[in-house]
């Protein structure tokens, strides 16, 4: 009957709102039925029926889109504007957040952190989620209210409850004992604490002469070719790449027409007519406005005062008067027509309350067929004729990118146009597509070439090599130079100010107070200058120590005393916020070593 019987059978409360927000929440258990025999002998992952194996966990393409549409949705709902871009962002979030999801699962497993009776009970009774404590069912004068919560918790009808009962059971209760266990490897101490406390709000007062990378003398750190073949013989590792691909495109922008312009100007004069007119503005918005944030709310704007809309719109909504409707107001987001409902005076600044309809000029269905059209006749043309003869026929430029992996979605000029990736990836040399789209594209593609697995050429990467090794030999040099002057100051009774003023040509910091967080001029912060100030005593001169733009000698000239009454007042909120931030270290490098130590197929490349 399960744990809640008792419960239910009191219910009086019905909480069927909350029921969507468990079902999503649900784990992640069954989600493809299992590859078939011969993969499963061969140790091989059928892609047209798992988009991802995370070690012995198949995912199914359909689990996997649905995770994806849950995100579109919300996006939809906030107002996000749905584009191949936004796609693209949401399945490679949808896609880590899965990874880990089943990851953890696992481990959760492993560690045996499941959920008993009692303990579910106890957490609903005692230590409720924050999602039921934030629930207006169960608030009084805008606060949670136990009697309340409890009293509903106590006097079930039906099954309201089981969802949150199964998510308690299988995943909050779990994941909880998981935190509370990795939490345990986090120890603060007194030490943590007073450092922390110093970096904040101790003074130290400082000379410093600062190398930086760039004042190492240019002879010395041009790299021969003879270091830049060793760098791409040491480094080869990082080369390597999977097969790849050369192609190249011609593409049509998605731009509206002069016709297009010439139709939203008409169609804005006749709402701003039938606005006038008296005509419902709401409605007018709800069928017009392409402002995605307000549409079927009748183009309302809420209240708002200066400063939270674009110029345009703000400078003619206050200037117009109560009641009016004003318009096309031109922003960079296109023409606003603006009914201003009322002002108000709020603290002694102006609000306006406001509604609008947004019209942008955009390509039409026919100014879209047409330009398909001719797409479509380039793509025939150069499957016949030859991709570059017809290319330039017609005045086309052609634009290349090389070594394009597998991975890939974004296309140089035209952004995300995955469709062109996978194009080039499933058919032969020399092949011409047809066409290919994205929100603001028609293109088509020629495969130019395949590069076989293996490494990258020394010519395609010798820019990165160039800058990788002049990058160290100017660390080198600018190392060398402050070690000069460190010898130098040390053999000498000069101060480290006199040594400032004889070398010019390097940045300085001259009796400057600032805590260690401020950070100094030039030198700004850095873990190793941290670090030496923390250890470094009055009067002492440090280093060199790296920054991070070159090397630093600091004399530290003085150090304001600890005010001990501002450390108790601050301690306790020092060890909270040091015990959160290690926490979180300590769990992201424990999901980063799940990670690198599991054994994930990723199909995505088959799908999208």
């Amino acid at each position: 009957m399960g744990l809640m019987v008792t419960l239910r059978k009191r219910m009086t409360i019905v909480l069927w709102a909350l029921l969507l927000l468990f079902l999503l929440s649900m784990s992640v258990g069954g989600l493809v039925g299992g590859a078939n025999i011969i993969d499963q002998i061969a140790g091989r992952v059928d892609p047209s029926r798992v988009i991802a194996r995370i070690n012995d966990q198949d995912i199914s393409p359909d689990y996997f889109n649905n995770l994806v549409n849950q995100q579109i949705n919300q996006a939809k709902e906030n107002g996000q504007t749905v584009n191949d871009a936004l796609y693209e962002r949401v399945r490679n979030s949808a896609w880590t957040n899965l990874v880990q999801e089943v990851l953890v699962s696992a481990e959760i497993k492993k560690l045996g952190l499941g959920a008993t009776d009692e303990e579910i009970i106890y957490h609903l009774r005692e230590n409720p989620p924050e999602f039921l404590r934030s629930n207006p069912t169960f608030h009084t004068d805008g606060n949670f209210d136990s009697e309340k919560y409890l009293l509903a918790l106590s006097s079930p009808q039906g099954d309201e409850w089981t969802p949150i009962e199964n998510w308690m059971r299988t995943s909050y209760i779990p994941n909880l004992k998981l935190t509370q266990y990795l939490n345990e490897n986090v120890l603060v101490t007194a030490d943590d604490i007073k450092d922390d406390f110093v970096k904040k709000n101790v003074k130290y007062t400082i000379d410093a002469i600062h190398v930086t990378y760039d004042k190492a003398p240019k002879a010395d750190i041009e790299p021969s070719d003879n270091e830049l073949t060793d760098e791409y013989n040491a480094s080869l590792s990082d080369f390597e790449h999977d097969e790849l691909r050369n192609l190249s495109f011609v593409s049509w922008k998605k731009s509206p027409s002069s016709q297009d312009s010439l139709n939203n100007t008409y169609l804005v004069a006749d709402i701003m007519d039938r606005a006038k007119a008296g005509e419902d503005f709401s409605s007018l918005a709800n069928e017009y406005t392409q402002d995605p944030s307000n549409q079927e709310k009748g183009g309302d704007l809420g209240w708002f005062g200066k400063g939270q809309m674009v110029k345009p719109f703000e400078d003619a909504a206050f200037k117009a008067k109560k009641g009016s409707i004003i318009g096309p107001i031109e922003s960079r987001f296109g023409s606003h027509i603006i009914n201003v409902r009322d002002k108000r005076k709020e603290k002694g600044k102006d609000q306006i309350l406001a509604s609008h309809i947004l019209l942008k000029v955009e390509a039409s269905p026919t100014t879209l067929s047409g330009l398909r059209r001719v797409a479509t006749l380039f793509s025939y043309d150069a499957q016949d004729s030859g991709f570059t003869t017809v290319a330039n026929s017609n005045d086309l430029a052609i634009i290349s990118q090389e070594n394009v992996e597998q991975s890939s979605s974004r296309i140089r000029a035209i952004g995300s146009m995955r469709s062109g990736v996978r194009y080039a990836f499933n058919n032969k040399v020399g092949s011409v597509s047809d066409v290919l789209e994205n929100d603001q594209f028609y293109a088509v593609f020629h495969v130019d070439s395949l590069i076989e697995e293996g490494h990258k050429s020394f010519t395609s990467v010798k820019s990165q090599l160039l800058n990788k090794v002049k990058k160290e030999k100017q660390k080198s040099a600018s190392r060398d130079i402050i070690d000069g002057l460190a010898i130098e100051l040390n053999a000498s009774e000069q101060s480290l100010i006199t040594l400032i003023e004889k070398q010019k040509m390097f940045d300085s910091v001259k009796d400057e107070s600032k805590t260690i967080n401020e950070g100094f001029t030039s030198i700004g912060r850095s873990n190793f200058i941290t670090g030496a100030l923390l250890n470094s005593v009055e009067g002492k001169i440090v280093g060199p120590v790296e920054t991070n733009r070159g090397w630093a000698i600091i004399h530290v000239k003085a150090i304001a005393s600890i005010d001990s009454t501002e450390f108790e007042v601050q301690r306790e909120s020092l060890a909270n916020g040091l015990q959160t931030k290690k926490q979180n270290q300590y769990l992201q490098n424990w999901l980063d070593e799940l990670k690198d130590n599991a054994e994930i197929v990723d199909n995505r490349n088959y799908f999208y």
